[in-house]
């Protein structure tokens, strides 16, 4: 997609096109198999991957589902999703490209496993809201939703909060664990239902993380948040 085509996207379509897909692509594949391990994914689950990127789930999980749906607003990263499953030979999988709440609308109770991956820091609460409700909502009871997000409490989030180093921009809305939780429990879950643990950053970042077990300051030093909801 060259620069005129962005110019006539949706200003949050075009944020996750062209360059920003191809940065994405160069991601290492083992981040997100690190993350399946902490999934519980049966052999015959339904799996729904919410804005997927370039699919980078389905191909961590090596065939371990029943049913795989990537969904995503990014026609460059759909196309790009495709390409990649098409080259690998993989099977029973689609990718949409779609509003992940139109998407869901058609298929309440329909799926054992959710997942959002770095996704929620790009959104801002009203339309996480309006998002998660719909996601909650396509999931059967019992069904899981899982999210991995940047955490907020983190030392180097805090100083791209106040300006000290540079934001992404399309992080606008980088959320501690409580508050996470809240938008959860605005979107349907029950706060009980709703497990928040912190993972380690990917990059040398990752030797501070066992100082995460300090009390009262160990949040400084967690990185990441790993959620898992309930339905």
């Amino acid at each position: 997609m060259n620069a005129d085509d962005k110019k006539t996207l949706d200003p949050g379509v075009a944020l996750h096109s062209g360059d920003y897909v191809e940065r994405y692509n160069a991601k290492p594949l083992h981040r997100v198999r690190n993350l399946v391990r902490r999934m519980a994914v049966a052999e015959d689950a339904k799996v729904a991957d919410f804005a997927c990127g370039n699919g980078m789930l389905l191909h961590a999980l090596g065939g371990k589902y029943r049913t795989y749906d990537g969904v995503d607003f990014s026609p460059d990263f759909i196309a790009s999703a495709n390409a990649w499953a098409e080259r690998e030979g993989c099977s029973n999988y689609r990718f949409h490209c779609c509003d992940i709440r139109d998407f869901c609308g058609r298929l309440p109770g329909h799926f054992d496993v959710a997942a959002t991956l770095d996704f929620s820091e790009h959104v801002d609460d009203a339309l996480a809201i309006d998002i998660y409700t719909a996601i909650r909502r396509s999931l059967r009871p019992g069904g899981v939703l899982y999210l991995h997000t940047p955490n907020l409490d983190f030392f180097m989030e805090r100083a791209k909060q106040i300006g000290i180093i540079p934001q992404f921009p399309e992080h606008i809305a980088i959320r501690n664990g409580d508050q996470t939780a809240a938008l959860l429990v605005a979107a349907g879950f029950d706060r009980a239902a709703i497990d928040i643990q912190t993972i380690a950053h990917y990059n040398i970042l990752k030797l501070v993380h066992p100082l995460s077990a300090m009390p009262g300051l160990g949040g400084w030093f967690a990185a990441r948040l790993w959620i898992a909801a309930t339905a």
